[in-house]
C-alpha cells in the first residue's frame, strides 16, 4: 500500500476537514458513508446522503464513477445488485494522502520541505520522539 499512487491526482485543501482535504465535499461524504456502513448500492447511498441535504441519484452516480476512476472505490454485481465499497479503509486513505502530499512537497521543494517539517515539530516533544522512534525503526527494518 505504501508508495503506491492514486490513479488520479487530487487537489489538497488544508483548510477543509477530514477526507474533504483531498476530495470534493460530495466525494468525501460518499467515502464517509462507505467507511461507516460498508458496501452499499447507489440507491442506498443517495437515500442516506439525501437525508442530510437533497442530492440527485445521477449526481451520486457521477461521483461514484469519479471515485472508481481514482481507484478509491470498487463495484461488484450488476444492475440493481451493484454494490460499491471503499478500496481503502479511512486510515489507509489518510496514509496515502499524507504520503502523496509529503512526496509532492519533497519533489517540488527538496530540503525546504524537510526544514518546514522539522520547524513544525520542533517545539512538540511528543512529535519529536515519535519521529525519532519511527526513523530508528525504519532504519532497523530496512
Amino acid at each position: 500500500m505504501a508508495g503506491t499512487k492514486f490513479r488520479k491526482s487530487f487537489t489538497y485543501k488544508p483548510q477543509a476537514k477530514g477526507s474533504g482535504q483531498a476530495l470534493g465535499t460530495l466525494q468525501s461524504r460518499v467515502m464517509e458513508h462507505l467507511w461507516l456502513n460498508g458496501p452499499a448500492s447507489l440507491a442506498a447511498i443517495q437515500r442516506d446522503l439525501s437525508a442530510r441535504a437533497p442530492v440527485a441519484y445521477t449526481t451520486i452516480s457521477t461521483e461514484l464513477t469519479r471515485l472508481l476512476d481514482k481507484g478509491l472505490v470498487k463495484k461488484a454485481g450488476a444492475h440493481r445488485e451493484t454494490r460499491y465499497a471503499a478500496v481503502l479503509n479511512r486510515e489507509q486513505f489518510i496514509d496515502r494522502v499524507v504520503g502523496d502530499v509529503v512526496n509532492g512537497l519533497l519533489d517540488a521543494h527538496g530540503q525546504a520541505a524537510i526544514h518546514g517539517f522539522v520547524d513544525a515539530i520542533a517545539d512538540d516533544d511528543e512529535a519529536l520522539e515519535t519521529t525519532l522512534r519511527l526513523l530508528r525503526k525504519r532504519r532497523r527494518d530496512g
